[in-house]
């Protein structure tokens, strides 16, 4: 059965939750309603779809929160679908688990996941997800950065245009992990704090640390065939933060 409540505001997405624990979508719903979004759940990969579809239909803006372990269909299956539809590309996504596998938080992002919470999770760290991801996508990519145009060896940039390639092939990313690459292009050669990094991706918001920027390197990192212990790209100042290689030189657009 699926719930739609609340119509829909004109600055706040529906929150679409696909979980299969009954009792605990219906608790995330009944705090985001307390909250004012607009809410509809699916309980499993199947019913996900459908929900998905219907929003499409009704060109309504959304937010998804998946549980990674779903009955019938992979959440994998429902990244992709989100990321690959013309319509729904741009929705932002919340992976959930209970899960506590590093590997678990990274194939997430590479899937297509933006950001990850751990179960359980307090309602407010939720709640602050939620709003950060919501922001994120209605800013521009390059609020706060510079624009870049990179080429360096096999990768490419182009801020303007969100486009990263990789051997002349494109390269997926979610929107955090091109806001990483763009920030660390934009200060190429120089080490970038992880304070700073954050502060860059996530503002002030203090329920955001270094293990979920971690995964982000990670996820990114692999996207690119980049490895931590000999980078061709992205390196680790151990103690301090990132640096982006300097073989050559970005230029502003």
């Amino acid at each position: 059965m699926i719930h739609s409540t609340q119509p829909l505001t004109e600055t706040k997405p529906v929150i679409v939750i696909i979980e299969n624990d009954s009792g605990f979508s219906e608790a995330l719903r009944r705090f985001l309603e307390k909250e004012r979004f607009p809410v509809t759940i699916a309980r499993d990969g199947d019913e996900a779809f459908w929900v998905l579809r219907r929003a499409v239909a009704r060109k309504l803006p959304l937010l998804a929160v998946v549980d990674l372990y779903l009955p019938f269909r992979p959440a994998s299956e429902i990244f992709s679908f989100i990321r690959t539809h013309r319509d729904l590309k741009k929705t932002p996504i919340l992976a959930i688990s209970a899960r506590r596998e590093i590997e678990v938080r990274i194939k997430a992002l590479e899937d297509g996941a933006d950001d990850f919470l751990e179960k359980p999770f307090g309602m407010r760290e939720f709640l602050a997800r939620v709003r950060m991801l919501i922001r994120r996508y209605q800013e521009p990519v390059e609020t706060r950065i510079p624009p870049v145009s990179l080429t360096m060896g096999p990768l490419f940039l182009d801020s303007q245009r969100l486009e990263v390639s990789l051997e002349d092939r494109e390269v997926r990313l979610t929107r955090l992990e091109f806001r990483i690459l763009h920030y660390l292009a934009a200060n190429q050669g120089r080490i970038v704090s992880k304070e700073d990094l954050l502060n860059s991706l996530w503002g002030e918001e203090e329920t955001v640390g270094d293990d979920i920027l971690k995964v982000h390197i990670s996820s990114l990192r692999k996207k690119l065939g980049d490895s931590s212990i000999e980078p061709r790209f992205i390196e680790t100042v151990r103690g301090f933060g990132y640096r982006l290689k300097k073989s050559s030189s970005p230029s502003s657009s």
